[in-house]
């Protein structure tokens, strides 16, 4: 049995380390260009002063310090495995403010097995991830991943 089958093999108490686990962490600048580009995508108006909330999100992914390919290794799993997108959530404490740098921190919340009749065995992670300028709280974004475990 190879190291990768193993670890697809445990169970997700066996992840509740990871819970509290932070995420190295960084910056992201809501650039006016980006901001025009995603409003206009979104068919929301592009002039509006107010950027998008969706790039709460947008920012939170790219200032959290790490890949996607690092977040799936700590729970044992890699893109062949069919990691999915699972929930969202976001909440804006402040509005979004085009051409601002956020510092971005984020952290592991939770780590669940659940065992469906179609899709058996599978994991959801949520994971937080936040955005502060100048000290203030401004968006927290929870999401959720969920990892099948074919072989569990």
């Amino acid at each position: 049995m190879s190291e990768h089958d193993a670890s697809a093999r445990r169970h997700a108490d066996d992840y509740s380390d990871r819970v509290g686990r932070e995420f190295p962490g960084g910056s992201y600048t809501i650039t006016p260009w980006r901001t025009w580009l995603v409003a206009d995508t979104l068919l929301d108006d592009p002039w509006d002063e107010t950027p998008h909330p969706v790039l709460a999100w947008m920012a939170g992914v790219a200032g959290m310090g790490m890949t996607w390919d690092d977040l799936f290794a700590w729970f044992d799993a890699g893109p062949e495995d069919g990691p999915m997108f699972g929930e969202h959530r976001t909440t804006l404490h402040l509005p979004l403010r085009r051409g601002a740098t956020y510092d971005v921190t984020g952290r592991i919340v939770s780590a669940e097995r659940k065992v469906g009749r179609r899709a058996g065995a599978f994991d959801v992670v949520g994971y937080e991830l936040d955005l502060h300028l100048a000290g203030e709280h401004v968006a927290r974004c929870y999401n959720s991943i969920v990892f099948p475990r074919r072989d569990a």
